[in-house]
C-alpha cells in the first residue's frame, strides 16, 4: 500500500487536503464513488463517502467506461 505522499502530486494531494477536488469526470452509482483526474499529473482518483484514493487507468476504464474512453 502506498503512503499518501506517494499518491498523485503535491497539487492534487493539496486539493484533497483543503476540501477542493481535482476535476470530476463522472460517477459510478454501484460503487458509490466519483472519478476525478488531476490536471497537473494526470492521476485518476476515486472519491468515496469518507475518503479518496488513487485508481489505475485500467480500473478507471472498467468502472467508468462512459467517462473514460481508452484502448487498453
Amino acid at each position: 500500500m502506498s503512503s499518501w505522499e506517494d499518491k498523485g502530486c503535491l497539487v492534487c494531494r493539496r486539493k484533497w487536503e483543503t476540501g477542493e477536488q481535482p476535476n470530476r469526470l463522472g460517477i459510478n452509482f454501484a460503487r458509490n464513488a466519483y472519478l476525478h483526474r488531476c490536471d497537473v499529473c494526470g492521476t485518476y482518483w476515486e472519491q468515496y463517502e469518507r475518503y479518496a484514493d488513487t485508481i489505475s487507468v485500467e480500473d478507471a476504464a472498467i468502472y467508468y467506461p462512459d467517462f473514460l474512453k481508452i484502448s487498453l
